[in-house]
């Protein structure tokens, strides 16, 4: 459904785009209709290709949201190494952070900025 909806809302855009690009050029209006007929179509046709395509290779899942919610209920529900939360902040972390607090905040000025002359 996902992808019907995608190729609407581009063919949608794309019509709209044409008829007011032929409008303002006064372009006759069958013309007009024409060009957006023919670019709703094509629009649609080709953002239904490219997401056929990408979800054929695995790239994106666009129709399987509940297929991917159910596959990661059943990997927490057995215990497996399924998503799990970040590591632990270490002890060495903290050092730095540390130091860098200590440090402060200097804004800059006139005073502390390196100037560089021009070759």
């Amino acid at each position: 459904m996902f992808k019907l909806s995608l190729a609407l809302a581009f063919g949608l855009v794309a019509a709209f785009a044409i008829g007011l690009a032929g409008l303002l050029a006064d372009v006759g209006l069958a013309a007009v209709l024409l060009r957006c007929f023919a670019g709703f179509l094509l629009a649609g046709l080709l953002s239904y290709l490219v997401a056929f395509v990408l979800e054929a290779k695995e790239w994106a899942n666009f129709d399987k949201e509940g297929l991917l919610n159910d596959l990661s209920a059943e990997g927490k529900e057995k215990g497996g190494a399924g998503e799990e939360g970040p590591p632990p902040m270490e002890a060495a972390d903290a050092p730095a952070e540390e130091e860098a607090e200590g440090q402060g905040f200097t804004p800059f000025s006139a005073e502390n900025l390196n100037r560089i002359e021009p070759p």
